[in-house]
């Protein structure tokens, strides 16, 4: 089955539009999202102090959460939580909410009691990064960003009927750079199109059920904010008594949890109301290896299950959304899996990259335009000044003072400034892919860079941590960067004019020019 050439080109022109409009949002989103598959996991190496392992039995843990709790109650937070140690990271958390609204974590000796204050945040930065969170609208962006990859997927599947087999393996690297760039975008567009469909669909509707939740319920369910906790299986705490009272029993609580689902993990205590009368302490918990992964259970003062809710909980609204957060966040993965996902997401950047670069090239043969030139610019600071942007974060992570006041904002503020010089710097340079090649050059030397410096802060050789997920952390930033040295290398290469003439020169696929 084949396209009629009108019907062909007015896909054409949809793809390739959607995707050049939305194509830097969507490689920020899938290049970080390699870092965001292991949020937890990089807590060990951005802190060295939590390679330890934990130092305190879970009982002992509790009793130090229940002193804390007290001490926290007289004060009446609406909201405060804390975490128990676990492998990942081995100290007590808490968080409390500032009076504007934002959470401020701190963590805790298990040992001593004593309060830590903040620590590096590197892993939940690039989680939240991921989403563009940290920059005003970002969310809404990647939000609309992940329904527009659902049109690329689809138009670009539909581009290819009948001739997707061939294509498939279909790869001439020797051939003209229009042509290269062509078979790199199809070949991966058509391996990772699986993937890519996942994390549109699950990354749009996730985004869309938040953004437009407040709209559903004043239009669809008349503004009732009941018939809301219904349909979403999760009812509010109960309004304060104002009547002041002790924190719940946390050792009881705990016990109830576990006896209720034996099979999740319970780490966290979440308090509404914490030293009120009607004060309650909420207990997630999740299980590994399963789409529906988490449980949640509500205790009282008095020690009663106020509330619980089973994996995938009551509502068909709960059933069809746990899967698709569990999907798009890997809750369901292991260790190896989410290795799988972190490639695939690199894959996608790549491929959504040579997309650029195809629409570049095809541009070059005629006369570019200024939105052209802009376009070159800012793929090459945008999308290289990334690699340089994550470089430049570890290297904060391994540099900055451990006890320095506001150390997550620092950390911050030099992922955004190599970010923004990066592509500041573009529209400076004479050539975008000398620039994109520099960039990914310093971005390689710094990441091999940051596993050296981290043995020579801890007294170890490198590789030789004792523990899992540094070594993990350092295997990845090392592969990394040899990926980086290995893309401006083909860089280099491919400035190389191919011979025009060679048959393998000639794109007999491509469409009809598109339109300037």
């Amino acid at each position: 089955m084949k396209l009629s050439p009108r019907a062909y080109a007015i896909l054409w022109d949809a793809h390739a539009w959607a995707g050049v409009l939305s194509s830097l949002v969507l490689f920020v989103t899938f290049f970080l999202g390699a870092f965001a598959l292991f949020a937890e996991e990089l807590s060990p190496w951005q802190e060295p102090t939590f390679r330890a392992p934990i130092a305190v039995s879970e009982a002992e843990a509790v009793r130090l959460a229940q002193r804390i709790a007290d001490a926290e109650a007289p004060s009446r937070p609406a909201w405060f939580g804390i975490s128990l140690p676990t492998d990942e990271e081995p100290w007590l958390r808490l968080w409390r909410m500032s009076p504007d609204g934002s959470i401020k974590p701190l963590w805790v000796d298990p040992v001593s009691g004593r309060e830590l204050g903040e620590r590096s945040d590197l892993g939940e930065f690039l989680n939240a990064m991921h989403f563009l969170e940290p920059l005003p609208g970002g969310k809404h962006v990647t939000g609309i960003a992940s329904a527009v990859l659902v049109l690329l997927v689809g138009t670009g599947l539909l581009l290819q009927l009948g001739r997707m087999v061939r294509e498939l393996v279909q790869f001439r690297p020797g051939a003209a750079l229009r042509v290269f760039w062509s078979d790199a975008h199809k070949v991966i567009g058509v391996v990772s199109a699986p993937f890519l469909l996942v994390f549109g669909l699950t990354g749009g509707i996730l985004w869309l059920d938040d953004g437009f939740e407040p709209a559903v319920v004043a239009t669809s369910l008349d503004g009732d904010s009941k018939a809301k906790e219904r349909a979403v299986d999760w009812p509010s705490p109960p309004a304060p008594s104002g009547r002041a009272a002790g924190a719940p029993d946390l050792a009881r609580a705990l016990e109830l949890a576990k006896q209720r689902f034996p099979r999740s993990e319970h780490h966290w205590f979440f308090f509404d109301n914490l030293g009120d009368e009607k004060g309650l302490v909420h207990l997630p918990g999740e299980s590994e290896g399963t789409l529906h992964a988490f449980t949640h259970v509500r205790v009282s003062r008095e020690g009663a299950v106020v509330w619980e809710r089973e994996t995938g909980g009551a509502s068909a609204y709960t059933r069809v959304m746990d899967p698709l957060f569990g999907l798009h966040f890997a809750t369901w993965a292991g260790f190896p899996a989410k290795v799988l996902y972190a490639v695939l997401a690199l894959l996608c950047a790549f491929g959504i990259l040579a997309g650029n670069l195809l629409w570049l090239e095809r541009r070059r043969a005629k006369q570019p335009g200024r939105f052209d030139r802009v376009l070159a610019r800012l793929t090459s600071g945008a999308c290289a000044g990334l690699a340089l942007a994550v470089a430049a974060v570890f290297a904060a992570n391994q540099l900055l003072p451990a006890t320095l006041a506001d150390r997550p904002r620092w950390e911050h503020a030099a992922f955004h400034a190599a970010w923004a010089l990066a592509v500041g710097s573009a529209f400076l340079d004479r050539s975008a892919a000398l620039h994109a090649r520099r960039l990914l050059l310093l971005s390689s030397g710094v990441l091999l860079a940051v596993p050296l410096i981290d043995a020579v802060r801890t007294g170890r050789l490198p590789f030789a941590s004792g523990s899992s997920f540094v070594l993990a952390t350092e295997v990845g930033l090392v592969a990394l960067a040899l990926m980086l040295a290995g893309a401006a290398r083909a860089i280099r290469r491919l400035q190389r004019p191919a011979p025009s003439t060679s048959p393998a020169a000639v794109d007999r696929e491509a469409p009809a020019p598109v339109p300037t």
